[in-house]
């Protein structure tokens, strides 16, 4: 016989909190249905792997797993600011980037804080506030998916406790531009924390890209980067994202309401090595460059719209609901990810896998 569960055990916040949408793995997809997958390209993750060098290092590394890891990541972390010109002890290492924006929210957030974001969004940007009592104010993108800077200007004047948003955005793919992003930390209170998520910074056109970390510097606001080794370096299932921080004592804070030892050893031998083999970060951001573009192509060509993107995916209408476009491909061993976030029920996320992969999802897709 089973114990009650009292009905007031879970906080409200988190009971109502909707489920993240993760994709779905290899071995869970072949019990579930049955068939081999095809094209998993449902979770953004590369299509070239990580690094030799990078799996070489976790393999020495598992010699000594015995030992608990540097809780401080020293290595790695003088690494990545030696790569950037920045102050080593103004980054911090996470178990992915997704640790760290659970650690920003624990450090910052009050009931009762406003956060501003931007819609469609990665969802973990809106949930981590909802879970300390946070309200969130969602702007959504231009009917152009250029982004809403008029939008975030008027609900900055607010001071909101964070502003979070990614750039090239998850999962609708667009950058922000320079100039547009010098208009959002303008208009930036002191008072708010811009947390400004890099995930696939990577992937930008060269003639795209600016320099966000120097231009947050020089504002001389509070902020945090976040950036991960999950995507252009292939290491999604190691789990290795970093912050970058405008001071030495946002660390300090971020330190404690992250998990003691919050990247395995493994992890982060990895990393160090991954960061430093940029022939193969080339090699991966070129074939996403040149897949996006053609899938792009090909979808516009079969009547689909599509955000333009400047990462490793596609965000695109379905017309029609994208859960059901998503498991009726799912039946034909094709993974993508159907957009659950109001009100893009009709939008679906694809990565860019191999140029055979993705041939596969069009292929799949023409016959819907």
């Amino acid at each position: 016989m089973s114990e009650p569960f009292p009905s007031d055990l879970i906080r409200t916040e988190v009971a109502n909190l909707p489920d993240y949408n993760a994709g779905l793995s290899l071995d869970r997809f072949k019990a579930a249905y049955g068939i081999d997958c095809l094209a998993k390209l449902d979770s953004n993750e590369s299509p070239l792997g990580p690094s030799p060098r990078a799996v070489k290092a976790m393999q020495h590394a598992a010699t000594g797993v015995a030992r608990y890891p540097d809780a401080g990541n020293t290595h790695l972390r003088g690494l990545i600011a030696k790569s950037l010109g920045w102050h080593e002890d103004r980054i911090i290492i996470g178990n992915g980037s997704e640790d760290l924006i659970g650690a920003m929210f624990r450090a910052v957030i009050r009931p009762q804080d406003n956060v501003v974001t931007i819609c469609p969004s990665f969802g973990l940007h809106e949930f981590g506030a909802l879970t300390f009592g946070a309200t969130v104010t969602k702007i959504p993108f231009n009917d152009d998916w250029s982004f809403p800077v008029a939008g975030l200007c008027d609900a900055l004047q607010a001071k909101p406790r964070v502003l979070v948003f990614s750039s090239p955005s998850n999962p609708a793919g667009p950058a922000i531009t320079e100039m547009e992003f010098r208009q959002v930390v303008a208009a930036t209170d002191p008072a708010t924390l811009i947390c400004f998520d890099e995930a696939y910074v990577e992937f930008i056109e060269p003639r795209k890209r600016f320099d966000a970390l120097a231009i947050l510097a020089e504002a001389q606001k509070p902020f945090i980067v976040l950036r991960t080794f999950s995507k252009a370096y292939g290491l999604a299932g190691a789990r290795v994202g970093y912050g970058i921080t405008s001071d030495a004592r946002n660390i300090k804070a971020l330190m404690k309401t992250r998990n003691p030892f919050g990247v395995n050893a493994m992890a982060a031998a990895a990393a160090a090595q991954a960061i430093g083999d940029t022939a193969h970060l080339k090699a991966v951001t070129d074939l996403a460059t040149l897949e996006r573009q053609r899938v792009s192509d090909a979808l516009n060509l079969k009547g689909f719209e599509c955000a333009p993107s400047q990462t490793n995916f596609i965000f695109f209408n379905t017309r029609g609901p994208a859960h059901v476009l998503a498991e009726n491909l799912r039946h034909k061993g094709v993974l993508i990810k159907a957009w659950q976030e109001a009100p893009f029920g009709h939008w679906a996320r694809v990565t860019m896998g191999t140029p055979a992969e993705n041939d596969t999802f069009l292929d799949a897709i023409s016959k819907e």
